[in-house]
């Protein structure tokens, strides 16, 4: 790989380590032979955290995609919605029908839309990932020309980028049939959110219904595919309704689990305990995070044990508890549900007992422990 000379011209941090912190720099590039502009919004945590690591979510178009996009990783990140992620975009607005040149005989990228390629993939990646915390995890997301573009990314043998947000591509020749060759041969997991106006030019419009029908067909179990078209929407903003859906599409095991995932998966499974630590490996393997299973998962998991009545679950479900979440009431708590339910009331008694020392969880509550405590006591005598 050639020489790559960084040359940083300026940093723009939010003062406050609370939010989200915002950078600027210019990179000078061989492939490009020339100075490039990119934007980058490290994580609320980058700073308070210097151990963990974060995806990498690239945008295109940064001109007036990055402030919507970093704006929702930011939003939804801080309610456990997504991820954490670094957020870099390129600024465009000067080289963009350069940067998207596509031979018109092979349509593959031609002159400067090659080195653009090639910036991207040699350069670029390799620099945030060289003086950033990142995870194997990246992302692209590109609209209308740059959507187009950001697909040739899908066609190397292994891939740089595993997940891709389209917004109404602007396909080019051969384009459509190779997305649709490249999704089904894809031997890693894959990602692919695409969205699109019912109110497009009607040759493009054409072409993203092809896609999508086609997508919906393909069978890899690698594959991951998502696909939305907006009625009532323009070419613009179908985009302002699609950054949600696509960031919580592709991050969808990782959130917090919900009333509906509960109602379609965990209440019938067959355990509520492999079902979590099923849904934290997918999140340890797929976005190379691990993180401790949450108050929300753990509860989930105790109501499905409780409408189930499925009391032997509650002994594992106690160990995951006082594993990722030792500080709290919870691992005491199941044991003690445990104990009570087979008929064992003086363990039940021990635990409801030493419960009340640690933290409360919601309406399980020191005093609700000691209440429950007091009644076994009154109908046992202990």
């Amino acid at each position: 790989m050639k020489k790559i000379y960084f040359l940083l011209i300026g940093f723009i941090f939010i003062s406050n380590p609370l939010k989200a912190q915002h950078i600027y720099q210019d990179i000078e590039s061989e492939f490009l032979e020339q100075n490039r502009k990119i934007k980058l919004q490290l994580p609320r945590s980058y700073k308070t955290n210097p151990d963990k690591e974060y995806p990498i979510i690239l945008v295109l178009d940064a001109d007036y995609l990055f402030e919507p996009i970093g704006g929702m990783v930011d939003y939804l990140s801080y309610w456990e919605e997504v991820p954490e992620a670094i957020v870099v975009g390129i600024i465009q607005n000067e080289s963009r029908k350069d940067d998207f040149l596509i031979d018109d005989q092979d349509y593959l990228p031609s002159g400067p839309g090659e080195a653009f390629f090639d910036f991207i993939e040699l350069e670029l990646i390799t620099y945030i990932e060289n003086n950033y915390r990142t995870t194997p995890l990246r992302v692209i997301a590109g609209h209308g020309e740059s959507a187009n573009f950001s697909n040739f990314f899908l066609f190397r043998k292994d891939p740089l980028f595993r997940a891709y947000i389209n917004f109404s591509p602007f396909f080019t020749k051969k384009m459509k049939k190779r997305v649709v060759s490249g999704l089904s041969k894809t031997n890693s997991r894959t990602w692919y959110y695409y969205a699109f106006s019912e109110n497009e030019p009607q040759e493009q419009l054409r072409a993203m219904k092809d896609l999508a029908i086609e997508a919906e067909l393909i069978e890899n179990s690698n594959l991951n595919f998502y696909t939305h078209k907006y009625k009532d929407a323009t070419h613009f903003t179908s985009v302002s309704q699609g950054i949600g859906s696509a960031l919580e599409e592709i991050f969808a095991v990782f959130k917090p689990i919900t009333p509906q995932e509960y109602d379609q998966n965990l209440y019938h499974a067959e355990s509520p305990v492999v079902y979590l630590e099923d849904k934290y490996y997918d999140i340890a393997t797929f976005f190379n995070l691990k993180i401790a299973m949450r108050v929300n998962d753990l509860m989930f998991a105790s109501r499905a044990i409780e409408e189930k009545k499925n009391w032997e679950e509650y002994k594992e479900l106690s160990k995951l508890a006082k594993k990722h979440q030792p500080k709290t009431l919870l691992s005491s708590y199941f044991l003690a549900r445990h104990y009570q339910e087979i008929g064992e009331p003086k363990k039940a008694l021990k635990y409801y007992q030493e419960a009340y020392g640690y933290q409360a969880v919601g309406q399980l509550t020191q005093d609700l422990m000691l209440i429950r405590a007091e009644e076994i006591k009154e109908v046992f005598g202990y």
